[in-house]
């Protein structure tokens, strides 16, 4: 039996009542925040666009909180010296630490490429996407590193060179994370902390092993509140369950909308969500998301008042257009960091400071080679065939440019799973929350058309992952009922994934099985029909340069 306290959103494994307040009401609970350490080591003084690249890649957005460990946070110390411990037990270290989260996609950059050149150097971190920060309070005497998923998690890649190959430690901000697992990492944490209750001395002695740093203070805290507080918990889940009544996706998709249900309350004790709520969605590139009027892959959340799905220009691009958009964003922090309502609504500042950022993202520049001929002809066919619903492109110094966009959005016979799980159930709660004077939210029942800006950069493809590269999606070669995906190299012609021989995937692979159920990869294929095999590859050499 499950229920929302006993499981949570992503990670659902620890509830605290430690710490330090900041009103009697949070008193009372028991209330504890943190700062992000990443953002501590730097001087406050920074441009607009690099303090959005901060919050971007480091900020938690209110995720640093006792509150958010109801769902998603954790004890940092503690989770990943059991995480270590299940799997390097003969290497406890900081490097071994590393290799483990790896495996799971999260990425270590030595350099972060398209970094703003005029702003301050970014702060060293460990592991980019997990965001950490001391609280504490003197009575009683306790102190946590929290640790909390950042927006870089997903949204953060390895650029690729002219071979295709991955440098996964020079990442790229704003485009997908291809590889990002937090099924498995869900999974995998929750049977490290119970390897790790088993022989709690040894636990502690390894968290000490791992963190030097760790003051007394927080060993007393793990050993006193945090692992008795997790024995409980964890007794109430039936491991041959896991710790989800959802799964959370694979490689490079999440399960949004599942993660949103939970933190709602709407999954609870119920036996068949897992089965049911496969409503997966790839990652997308944040390029040019400026340009949506509606957020979400079925344009689910749109600014009140505005209409859902309208066309766009460049003068559309207002302050005004993105500061709702961010205002919307804001609410992403819910099911993905496991925040309430209340502190979403009361990041939207940051989120608009962070949405400067976002709007200046690019593509890392296609790395391998284009036929110019035939991508010239290609953009007629563009033109002709896409660009009524993804939008049109202009020449310019620097490549090809959205001019406008048409915010289209309907039914091309592709997977309906997701589209359809954002029920009325759902679409009341969010309308009815903190937020509710920034979003409307609707059932759509269909998706909307994403801009293709970044498109070689995003696979694999469609709105849950179930094309593993432009060729098949295009129909220059069948689309295959099942391919791998995570750690992947690039077939720079075909434009999608790829495991040349020799090649060492950075990260675990898995294997997608298109015939289950929120992975059909139907669909989007009579766009394609009209067209000869010549004008298909024409059309793949174009889209490599947007």
């Amino acid at each position: 039996m499950r229920s929302p306290a006993a499981i949570g959103g992503l990670l659902g494994l620890v509830a605290l009542a430690l710490t330090a307040c900041q009103s009697a009401q949070d008193l009372v609970r028991g209330r504890m925040t943190a700062e992000p350490d990443a953002l501590t080591q730097l001087a406050l003084e920074q441009t607009v666009e690099g303090r959005g690249a901060l919050l971007f890649a480091f900020g938690d957005f209110g995720g640093l909180d006792t509150d958010a460990m109801e769902t998603v946070a954790v004890p940092w110390r503690l989770t990943s010296a059991a995480l270590v411990l299940a799997q390097s037990p003969q290497e406890v270290s900081p490097a071994s630490l590393n290799r483990v989260m790896a495996r799971y996609g999260f990425l270590h950059p030595a350099v972060i490429a398209n970094w703003p050149v005029d702003a301050a150097p970014p702060p060293t971190i460990a592991t980019l996407g997990i965001t950490l920060g001391v609280g504490g309070r003197s009575l009683p005497p306790v102190e946590l590193q929290i640790g909390n998923i950042g927006c870089a998690a997903c949204h953060a890649a390895p650029i690729y060179d002219g071979e295709g190959r991955p440098q996964p430690d020079r990442i790229w901000l704003g485009a997908p994370n291809p590889s990002l697992d937090l099924e498995a990492y869900t999974r995998d944490l929750f049977a490290a902390l119970q390897a790790g209750l088993e022989q709690p001395d040894t636990l502690i002695a390894a968290t000490r092993r791992l963190h030097p740093d760790m003051s007394e203070r927080e060993v007393r805290t793990l050993r006193d509140f945090v692992l008795p507080r997790v024995r409980a918990r964890m007794a109430r889940i039936d491991p041959a369950e896991g710790p989800l009544p959802f799964s959370n996706g694979l490689p490079g998709a999440t399960n949004g909308v599942a993660a949103l249900k939970l933190q709602h309350g709407l999954l609870a004790d119920d036996p068949d969500a897992r089965a049911r709520e496969t409503g997966f969605t790839s990652i997308p590139h944040l390029a040019d998301r400026s340009w949506r009027s509606a957020l979400l892959w079925d344009g689910a959340y749109a600014p009140p008042g505005q209409a859902r799905f309208r066309p766009m220009t460049r003068s559309d691009l207002t302050d005004d257009h993105r500061d709702a958009l961010a205002a919307i964003t804001a609410y992403f922090t819910v099911p993905s960091m496991g925040v309430s309502g209340r502190q979403a609504h009361a990041s939207i500042p940051d989120v608009e400071a962070t949405w400067r950022f976002v709007e200046t993202v690019r593509p890392q520049p296609f790395p391998g080679r284009i036929d110019a001929a035939r991508a010239a002809r290609g953009q007629a066919v563009y033109a002709g065939s896409c660009a009524s619903c993804h939008g049109a492109y202009e020449e310019t110094p620097d490549g090809p440019r959205l001019s406008s966009f048409p915010n289209w959005a309907g039914d091309v016979g592709t997977d309906p799973v997701r589209a359809l799980m954002m029920d009325r159930t759902l679409v009341d709660r969010v309308n009815a929350s903190p937020l509710r004077r920034s979003i409307s939210a609707a059932r759509t029942g269909v998706y909307a058309a994403p801009p293709l800006t970044g498109l070689w950069q995003s696979a694999p493809y469609l709105h849950n992952g179930s094309v593993p590269s432009l060729a098949a999606l295009l129909g220059l070669e069948p689309r295959p009922e099942s391919f791998r995906v995570g750690g992947h190299a690039l077939d720079l012609e075909r434009v999608g994934l790829a495991y040349p021989e020799g090649h060492r995937p950075y990260s675990q692979p898995v294997r997608v099985d298109t015939d289950a159920r929120g992975l059909g990869a139907g669909g989007h294929d009579a766009e394609f029909a009209g067209l000869s095999r010549e004008q298909r590859l024409d059309l793949l050499e174009y889209l490599k340069r947007l």
